[in-house]
């Protein structure tokens, strides 16, 4: 399974990562590379390290070692601009961390206003080209508690949009939703790679993975154990650790 892509491809490469907890290591000398449309889903039973990982793709987790680079720029290191890199890094949380005092619109424009300095009209036209991306033209003027759980996702998912992000990082974005409203932010999610976004995903939705991912990478133990496609890592499983994971998400 090979890990190499052409250099003048690559958006992000992930060199070497490492992180450790007061000695107790969480990620061991992780290293993959991203081109520029692609979608890789990072797999793996929970404490694997996959969270960790993306984390320390837009520096909310400091790494303990190693080196990222976005664009051929390093982004590790004491004087990297963060909220600049967070500009060009957006992720979609586990939780849905809307405020809940500002309506849909609200909160997509706060950071077009904020972060980029745009004016009250140019957020607000903005924003709602995201709202209606992702489904919910008629609902920027509802609050988070008028809208269901994977509405509110969406609105997280709108709201990093707008910012026009040159990598979208996705943290399990359905985990805390009701089995019946994962499909519809999914499928968000399958249109923001369509449209040609950049995707680092963690989840475990499986078929999601074979339908979306152009590379899948398997953790285990803070390491990464396969990288290859979606029908390497999750049709023909060759590693039987791989084969018992999968086996447990079927059952």
């Amino acid at each position: 399974m090979s890990t190499d892509v052409p250099e003048t491809d690559d958006i992000l490469v992930i060199e070497g990562l490492g992180k450790s907890y007061s000695g107790h290591v969480v990620l061991r000398d992780i290293s993959f590379r991203v081109r520029k449309g692609e979608a890789v889903v990072l797999i793996g039973s929970s404490g694997s390290g996959k969270s960790t990982c993306l984390r320390c793709l837009n520096r909310l987790e400091e790494p303990t070692t190693g080196t990222i680079t976005l664009t051929g720029t390093p982004i590790t290191g004491p004087r990297v601009d963060l909220n600049s890199l967070r500009r060009r890094i957006g992720m979609v949380f586990q939780g849905i961390h809307l405020y809940p005092h500002k309506t849909a619109l609200g909160n997509v424009t706060l950071a077009l206003r904020k972060v980029l300095g745009l004016s009250a009209q140019e957020a607000e036209q903005r924003a709602r080209i995201q709202l209606e991306r992702v489904g919910l033209a008629d609902k920027e003027g509802h609050y988070p508690s008028q809208l269901s759980g994977g509405q509110q996702q969406r609105v997280g998912i709108a709201r990093a949009m707008a910012l026009e992000p040159q990598v979208m990082l996705f943290d399990e974005p359905t985990s805390a939703l009701d089995p019946e409203l994962v499909g519809e932010v999914l499928t968000v999610m399958k249109r923001t790679k369509e449209a040609g976004m950049t995707m680092v995903v963690v989840t475990h939705e499986m078929q999601f993975a074979r339908e979306v991912a152009d590379r899948v990478i398997f953790l285990d133990k803070g390491t990464i154990l396969a990288n290859g496609t979606p029908e390497e890592i999750l049709i023909r499983p060759e590693h039987p650790r791989i084969q018992e994971f999968l086996a447990r998400t079927r059952s």
